[in-house]
């Protein structure tokens, strides 16, 4: 079989970058950056780069398996006598304990899957059930809830226009790293250096020099205190009357109870809190205030805190007040060829509190509930107590918080089954593993992104290489698992249970056809001439293609839908969550947890499911805190020193890095290490789950608290031990 090179993209992150995949005798064997790709413009990172090593990994599932003994202990199992066990279990379950008695739980690799964003969905309403679990509890739940409560809708979401903006505040986010997330474009570096050419200023308020930090003007903050920050910057800017008063006016109700409250946030008495110098807040302040059009972007830093929805709330307020709302260079709702947000919406698929938790009565987010309820929702006897969870590409025993009581309450469930090309800390669980493709053996689109990109585009692709052994796409396995349920398909539209009898269900791809065409760009099924349709994309743009290289911008009114009309600054939810903060003793902790730990995310790594990759995880590689000198002084640290850290909910054990990119109070620790499922490489790599230190949650929105957690660290003796193994230790005071 002759080689040949297929251009694809990339789906590991939000930036959906242009990728050349290399096929010889019908094996995946090179990726590399596609010069032609109009989106990334031949950028790519070393995580696509990687991902021939996921696709070809031996550890991969590629049979159903069969659990036969304790946790991770299987057997190969046919397809049918698979489908047909799960299928009578999970409808003996649904008919005898109702249809609550059973879950779907879904990870973040199928999210950049079109199809198994959308039927994993879809299966929670054809089974009948609430609950639809996901891990945007540990990313941006409380960004979903601030712009519900806001603006009344959160499926389209605002984006930074950074590509016109003058002054661009970064908080509690890494774009140099991350590339952006919720907003798509590889080449984040460049649009912010861009700012600073065209005369504007970045400022980037993180209590770590990251690689965005020491690009631009960084202001070192202590862990968890972003919403005094925050606060801070408005008391200037509505004490100084900075604001534009008349946008205000005419967008806005509650402004007076809140110029009410900021008069307690002058920048002198969150200084000592915060970290950051008054002058220094009066500066930032300004600048936003009296640019030519400003922004502030935020990300999963501010999202996971103790006051996520309010930091999330008062980023907003900075734009709001200052006018940069759906105007040029502020935050803005992208133009988008598809309009998947009220798509979305429309199909109940993307929603906010219309769901709670049975114990905790936690919300849904973007439809998702919070992996952190599992273990009660499981383990709590009555009517809705989860019997049987379907599972799809998640590993929330390692990213989720408390993962050691879950893998407890896992073992209670009748059923459980996951999709998924590994056995991982969470499904070694479970009674089925059916295997899945990877992102280069299906055709794929972004659409579920459309509504999100700098500069908007559409892009397909085909399916680079066949799957290896036996493994099948998510959305065939919901429909057969439905199917062998007795509910015809996995979506609940009777016109799809019809269709799916006679073999003509729709596909994902017959779906996404079906949008694109009667999208803003859609050929309107030949009524307009130059516009796409799935065909047309994959023959005359397989590279994808830009649409718009700057957002086109419709009227504010369009994207306001609270009942009134105006955006709620005092809404209740704000107002309680102010009203808890002045409550708070400061960052949280106290005497015995002097230091706050932050998580981070690490360039050559992203997910807990890319550890296999010896690419991304060479054996020289170690899990280590980062901690700043004078921190690692007072507590006997020296750099590569073995410590325990603690929080109220437990400890891990890891190595220490010190380095002066901390700011003196903050550690840092990468997330989703501490591996022992079937994956040998990711096993070996040792290291710690940080989100074990987590015990709060924040039930404005349901989302974890995993940064500015009040720790203590101390340094251990190891008597004996290696990397990856038990070893005994004694604290040294």
């Amino acid at each position: 079989m002759p080689t040949k090179e297929v251009p694809t993209f990339c789906r590991i992150c939000e930036a959906l970058c242009g990728l050349i995949a290399t096929v010889e005798d019908g094996r995946l064997t090179g990726l590399r950056a596609d010069q032609d790709d109009p989106h990334s413009k031949g950028f790519c990172c070393v995580k696509g780069l990687s991902m021939t090593q996921i696709v070809n990994d031996p550890s991969r599932v590629t049979t159903p398996l069969k659990r036969i003994g304790g946790p991770g202990e299987f057997a190969p199992v046919s397809w049918a006598e698979a489908i047909e066990d799960i299928g009578a279990r999970l409808k003996s379950l649904r008919s005898e304990s109702g249809p609550r008695s059973i879950a779907v739980h879904e990870g973040n690799p199928p999210y950049f899957s079109f199809g198994a964003a959308m039927w994993g969905k879809t299966m929670t309403m054809a089974i009948g059930t609430p609950w639809f679990y996901g891990v945007n509890s540990e990313d941006g739940a409380s960004r979903v809830a601030a712009f519900k409560l806001l603006y009344g809708h959160c499926a389209h979401m605002p984006i930074p226009d950074i590509r016109r903006t003058q002054a661009l505040l970064v908080i509690g986010a890494n774009p140099l790293v991350s590339k952006g997330s919720f907003l798509h474009d590889p080449h984040m570096r460049q649009h912010m250096e861009e700012i600073v050419e065209r005369g504007g200023r970045v400022f980037v308020v993180d209590p770590r020099r990251t690689a965005t930090a020491e690009l631009f003007e960084h202001l070192p903050i202590r862990a968890g205190t972003d919403a005094w920050f925050l606060l801070s910057v408005l008391n200037v800017i509505v004490a100084r009357r900075l604001y534009a008063q008349e946008f205000v006016e005419q967008w806005t109700t509650g402004f007076e109870e809140w110029a009410e409250e900021l008069a307690a946030f002058p920048p002198e008495a969150t200084e000592s809190l915060t970290g950051i110098p008054a002058a220094r807040v009066e500066e930032v302040a300004e600048y936003l205030a009296t640019a030519r059009a400003a922004v502030v972007y935020g990300r999963t830093g501010t999202c996971t805190q103790r006051f996520g929805t309010l930091n999330n709330v008062l980023q907003d307020f900075i734009n709001i007040l200052t006018g940069n709302l759906q105007r040029e260079g502020g935050m803005v709702w992208a133009w988008s060829p598809v309009a998947m947000g009220p798509i979305a919406e429309a199909m109940k698929l993307a929603t906010f509190d219309k769901v709670r938790t049975r114990v905790r009565g936690l919300p849904d987010t973007y439809g998702f509930l919070p992996s952190s309820a599992l273990p009660e929702e499981i383990q709590t006897p009555g009517d809705g107590q989860i019997r049987g969870i379907v599972m799809i590409g998640s590993n929330p025993v390692i990213t989720g918080p408390a993962g050691n009581k879950l893998a407890e309450a896992l073992e209670e469930l009748d059923t459980f089954v996951a999709l998924d090309i590994y056995v991982n800390e969470t499904n070694r669980h479970a009674h089925y593993i059916l295997p899945t493709t990877s992102m280069y053996e299906r055709e794929d689109t972004q659409l579920q992104f459309s509504n999100r990109y700098v500069r908007p585009a559409l892009r397909a692709t085909q399916k680079v290489v066949e799957p290896p052994g036996e493994c099948r796409e998510e959305s065939v396995i919901l429909n057969d698992i439905a199917r062998a349920m007795g509910l015809g398909s996995a979506h609940p539209y009777a016109i799809q249970r019809l269709l799916a009898r006679v073999g003509l269900g729709m596909t994902p791809m017959g779906m996404a056809n079906l949008l694109i065409r009667t999208g803003k760009a859609g050929d309107l099924f030949g009524l307009r001439r130059g516009g796409w349709s799935l065909k047309k994309l994959n023959e005359r743009a397989p590279h994808g293609v830009v649409l718009h290289e700057y957002l086109p911008l419709a009227p504010l009114k369009k994207f306001i839908k609270t009942p009134d009309k105006k955006i709620p600054l005092a809404h209740p939810t704000f107002m309680g969550e102010l009203e808890r903060l002045k409550q708070a003793d400061g960052d949280g902790g106290g005497s015995g947890y002097p230091l706050r730990m932050v998580g981070m995310r690490e360039m050559t790594s992203h997910n807990s499911w890319m550890h296999n990759s010896a690419r991304l995880m060479p054996a020289t590689r170690e899990h280590a805190i980062r901690i700043h000198p004078v921190d690692a002084e007072t507590v006997g640290v020296r750099n590569g020193d073995v410590v325990r850290v603690t929080s109220d909910g437990g400890a891990v054990e890891t190595k220490a890095l010190v380095t002066d990119e901390m700011t003196p109070g903050t550690i840092a620790m990468p997330h989703g290490w501490g591996h022992r499922g079937g994956w040998q490489r990711a096993n070996a790599a040792g290291g710690a789950t940080s989100n074990t230190l987590s015990t709060e949650v924040e039930n404005a929105s349901g989302s974890t608290v995993l940064n500015g957690i009040p720790v203590r660290v101390e340094r251990l003796d190891r008597a004996a031990g290696a990397r990856g193994q038990q070893s005994i230790e004694v604290a040294v005071p």
